[in-house]
């Protein structure tokens, strides 16, 4: 069997209620030239018996079982048992719009990436979540401004060659293991790009369990230690892993979808073009 290109590891814990989505979303793929890993961190729930329902749906299924649950672990696990050439690290509770994988493998045809992320789509119609998604991909474009470059922990798609380079995620940072591997991968000379379509549905249970204004207080914070120090906090008060801690997903309506990336298409072109 041919090597896949892209291996989408899925670090898990937990996760019974919104894994399902992410996997559809890959069952969906225009392309299949993906293996997909998941690594659950020793769920108490029932995510590995979802994860492994999809054998027969997707084209190459893993699940990985972490003797801990430790997001830099678990995707580093993932990264050794991955075959394809591009690692993609992607939450749990995220989801994929059906040509995610093909606009990828152009993106890197065109462009020629070490590293890069794409756009993302608030996971509902409320008006303030579409804001704070655009804020995100805003403040995502304005770390490559500043040189600080904050690849997303929500999505990271990088080449094998640049992740083994810089060893892969810090498995000492419980927090922000997502900017310290940015941060290094920039300091090795692998720069951020960004595949400036919103390609990926993020999930913003974490802001709407413990608040918008705490959870982004602790971004901000982390930010201006980035900026100021070029190096990455390791561990933040209040930060919880798991999808234990939050309900069962609620979709946004492909209209409001469509209407959030017309407005962020025009906002970046008079940004950045």
């Amino acid at each position: 069997m041919q090597k896949p290109l892209f291996s989408v590891i899925i670090p898990a814990l937990n996760e019974e209620n919104f894994l399902p989505t992410l996997l559809d979303s890959l069952v969906r793929q225009t392309k299949k030239n993906f293996e997909v890993i998941v690594v659950d961190g020793k769920s108490k729930d029932q995510t590995v018996k979802v994860a492994k329902s999809y054998a027969k749906k997707l084209r190459s299924l893993s699940v990985v079982i972490s003797p801990k649950a430790s997001l830099p672990f678990q995707r580093n696990l993932g990264a050794k048992h991955a075959q394809g050439e591009w690692l993609v690290f992607v939450d749990a509770d995220s989801v994929f719009l059906s040509y995610f994988i093909e606009r990828c493998a152009e993106f890197i045809i065109s462009h020629n990436p070490t590293v890069f992320a794409t756009w993302f789509k608030p996971d509902s119609d409320v008006s303030g979540d579409a804001l704070f998604t655009l804020v995100t991909n805003i403040t995502i474009e304005m770390s490559l401004v500043v040189k600080r470059q904050f690849p997303p922990g929500v999505l990271t798609i990088v080449s094998r060659s640049a992740f083994d380079a810089v060893l892969g995620y810090d498995e000492k940072h419980v927090f922000n293991e997502d900017l310290d591997f940015g941060l290094r991968l920039g300091k090795a000379g692998f720069n951020l790009s960004i595949l400036r379509e919103s390609l990926c549905i993020y999930s913003l249970r974490r802001f709407r369990k413990q608040g918008k204004l705490k959870v982004l207080q602790q971004y901000v914070t982390a930010g201006f230690v980035a900026l100021f120090t070029n190096s990455a906090l390791k561990k933040m008060p209040g930060y919880i892993m798991g999808g234990h801690l939050y309900g069962k997903r609620k979709m946004v309506r492909l209209s409001v979808l469509k209407k959030y990336q017309k407005k962020l298409r025009e906002l970046s072109k008079e940004l950045f073009f």
